[in-house]
């Protein structure tokens, strides 16, 4: 049988979520790829780009920016770019900036297209079936069905896959925390960087190539001053 009781009851505690605790998300991990591995491709598939809204926080634009790679193991996406922009509102306090990232997954990174599990009869036959008999979870699998266009990846964060940003925090003391440079001398790197125009505390909501251009010139000036500053130092 494709669709296994250990199979929805797995999906269903994932879809429940783990209310960032990460030791339980690590647990759910596991349980929703060792119950997938074997579902037909067309499930663990997706044909069209998928969207991510994760908010940034300090410690983790290095990586995800000059790096362009943070893995965070499974996490879910969406096909529907407007709930990707809704999820959890534009601002969150602690927060440097939230972004959107538009990523087109290989085979290799669908864990499972729960969008393409709803179009299936015997899916939902499956569920009705496990909803009966009061399996475990089975209230989210009901809540949450295809609403929110998600397909669930094991892709990392890429700063080149971002289209979008909102709010106004830069990430321009971040970085340079990150690669060294002393706080005393940020003032001046500022200064360099508006005299090229860049702007980086006006890093807003904004298009695609418009991101974009911030990240690259970003990511430009900030390689300009760690080798400027590495060449002070020796």
């Amino acid at each position: 049988m494709t669709f296994t009781d250990d199979f929805l009851k797995a999906l269903g505690a994932w879809q429940k979520g783990w209310n960032e605790d990460q030791s339980k998300k690590a647990e759910l991990e596991i349980e929703l790829k060792s119950t997938t591995e074997h579902l037909p491709k067309k499930y663990k598939s997706v044909s069209t780009p998928c969207y991510r809204k994760r908010f940034l926080h300090k410690g983790e634009l290095y990586e995800i920016i000059m790096v362009d790679e943070k893995d965070e193991g499974v996490t879910s996406w969406t096909i529907d770019k407007r709930y990707a922009e809704r999820f959890k509102g534009v601002y969150k306090a602690n927060a440097v900036s939230g972004a959107i990232f538009e990523h087109s997954p290989t085979s290799e990174e669908v864990i499972v297209n729960i969008c393409e599990l709803w179009k299936c009869e015997q899916f939902t036959l499956a569920v009705q079936n496990y909803t009966e008999r009061l399996g475990e979870h089975s209230d989210a699998l009901n809540n949450f069905k295809a609403t929110q266009g998600e397909v669930i990846l094991s892709s990392p964060l890429k700063g080149s896959e971002i289209i979008a940003l909102t709010g106004a925090a830069s990430p321009f003391d971040e970085l340079c925390e990150q690669a060294g440079i002393e706080e005393e001398k940020r003032d001046d790197y500022y200064r360099q960087l508006v005299e090229q125009d860049i702007y980086p505390d006006e890093i807003q909501y904004t298009t695609k190539e418009g991101t974009q251009r911030v990240i690259q010139k970003t990511i430009k000036r900030m390689d300009a001053l760690i080798q400027s500053v590495m060449g002070k130092d020796i």
